[in-house]
């Protein structure tokens, strides 16, 4: 097999310039997010840490790549880095939905934010052979058959956000800014998930892989269009005073209005 134009490559090479370009917007969001994070004191300390691996790892993606010279883009290492960024990024944002619908009620927190996180770390596993399978011409249809069960584990784990978010009751506790940021947030996810299992099928997966805008029009815009919403509803103005973020800064004695003064960004 010809290590540069063969599965599991795609066969078009990376735009040096649109992904260059593409980096410096996602680094808007990730500035934004990173100082209102200190702003808060990283509070709650699981959504921030999570959407800040999330645009970094998104954002080291894009730099590597736009400047990785073409002849090396479809190597191993460099295959396994991106989508490995890739993945980790995806991943952050599904569990950071959790998360955020979990803060508002800490009592249900524990156990759903356990079966996010296992569901994301299931699909990451079953890439493992699917990606070392991938390299074996005699192993080509199993490695497909790994592909799929991920991507099907993490289009469940992301589907089943709406009825746990139905089940923890906290619609009607949360502001118009936490709305806009979970219904954005959970249907681009949906939307790459959906993308992602067709791409994981085998009649799709060369068409898909010919031309990199399938790439930014199904899995990195989605991605940053949820990036720059956790950004603009920020939980320190979308986590309401019914919240259990503000219940909590208020037992540590710590005034609102401080820590969440109309003016900043």
């Amino acid at each position: 097999m010809n290590e540069s134009f063969g599965y599991p490559y795609p066969t078009y090479i990376p735009s040096k310039t649109t992904n260059g370009c593409v980096a410096g917007v996602v680094s808007i969001s990730l500035i934004a997010w990173f100082i209102q994070s200190c702003q808060t004191r990283f509070q709650p300390t699981r959504i921030s840490v999570l959407l800040l691996v999330s645009h970094m790892t998104i954002f080291i993606e894009l730099i590597v790549r736009a400047t990785v010279p073409a002849e090396k883009q479809n190597s191993r290492t460099v295959f396994a880095i991106t989508n490995m960024l890739f993945a980790i990024g995806q991943r952050m944002i599904i569990v950071g939905n959790f998360a955020f619908v979990m803060e508002i009620h800490h009592k249900k927190s524990r156990f759903i934010l356990l079966s996010a996180m296992l569901c994301v770390i299931t699909s990451g596993v079953l890439m493992v052979p699917a990606n070392m399978l991938a390299f074996k011409p005699e192993n080509i249809s199993t490695s497909y058959l790994f592909r799929e069960l991920s991507a099907s584990v993490l289009l469940i784990g992301t589907v089943v956000f709406y009825p746990v978010w139905y089940w923890s009751r906290t619609i009607h506790d949360m502001n118009s800014k936490a709305l806009v940021l979970m219904c954005v947030s959970s249907i681009m996810c949906l939307t790459v998930g959906i993308f992602n299992l067709l791409q994981s099928l085998q009649e799709f997966y060369t068409t898909i892989n010919h031309h990199e805008g399938w790439f930014f029009g199904f899995q990195m815009v989605p991605i940053i269009f949820a990036h720059f919403t956790w950004s603009a509803c920020h939980p320190k103005r979308s986590l309401t005073t019914n919240s259990g973020y503000e219940k909590e800064t208020q037992r540590e004695g710590l005034a609102i209005g401080e820590h969440f003064p109309e003016n900043t960004i």
